[in-house]
């Protein structure tokens, strides 16, 4: 419901800091007015992608409250601000950008699997540089997937602005990883979007839902994309030195 630009105007509406959308408790008062902003907002922001989200056959879409909506908007919203304060994105520390921006991701958007790859040519190929598991706090790196094993990806990578695999198994730009990667970890539904920096695909970020199927949302699509342009900017500021 209009992306990045409805959450910063949410924050206006409501009259909510970031430092209050991280610490303060949901009390009945502030869920009264984050409500009313949000009931403004949804006349500002008329829902264009009508149908573009509607669950499809075998995934389930995750079910949400006014307060639960509300409260994952305030999710995105503090953690957009806060990897903004963090001084490794714009030094060009790219190690510790991707840890960060993985972390973040996962708490964002409920996850349970946020990775960084990057594109390497001669045969190309992505490499996780980094992979954070929320349910175990653990971060790991190194897999290798090669284009010619997952050509229909790889051309979706070149061409799309997110790949949003409700039904990963089935999605055709998703449904080659379904035996040999998405089977075995138990992933439904994926959510990538490609890395561009000095004007040239890069990479991708990658969230994974495990679980029963989910279908991601155009708020939940605006923010990947983010995570996607914090890894670019320390990539660009790093070329820079």
């Amino acid at each position: 419901m209009g992306g990045l630009v409805a959450k910063m105007r949410l924050a206006s509406v409501a009259q909510l800091t970031s430092t209050e959308a991280a610490t303060v408790e949901d009390s009945p008062e502030l869920i009264a007015r984050l409500e009313q902003a949000m009931a403004r907002l949804r006349q500002e922001f008329p829902d264009s992608s009508s149908g573009a989200n509607e669950a499809q056959p075998g995934v389930i879409a995750l079910s949400r409250s006014g307060a639960e909506e509300t409260r994952a908007l305030r999710r995105h919203i503090s953690t957009y601000v806060e990897l903004m304060t963090q001084r490794s994105l714009f030094a060009g520390d790219v190690n510790a950008t991707v840890r960060r921006v993985n972390e973040a991701a996962c708490s964002a958007i409920d996850v349970d699997r946020v990775s960084v790859w990057f594109l390497q040519d001669k045969p190309k190929r992505i490499i996780c540089a980094d992979l954070f598991e929320r349910s175990v706090g653990r971060h790991s790196s190194g897999v290798i997937l090669f284009e010619a094993d997952f050509v229909p990806y790889f051309t979706a990578l070149q061409t799309e602005r997110t790949i949003a695999a409700h039904d990963a198994h089935r999605d055709p730009r998703t449904s080659c990883f379904s035996t040999s990667y998405l089977a075995p970890l138990s992933i439904s539904s994926m959510l990538d979007v490609p890395i561009w920096a000095n004007g040239r695909m890069v990479g991708v970020v990658c969230h994974e839902h495990v679980g029963p199927g989910r279908t991601w949302n155009s708020d939940e699509e605006a923010f990947a994309y983010l995570m996607s342009s914090f890894v670019a900017l320390a990539l660009e500021q790093r070329a820079r030195k």
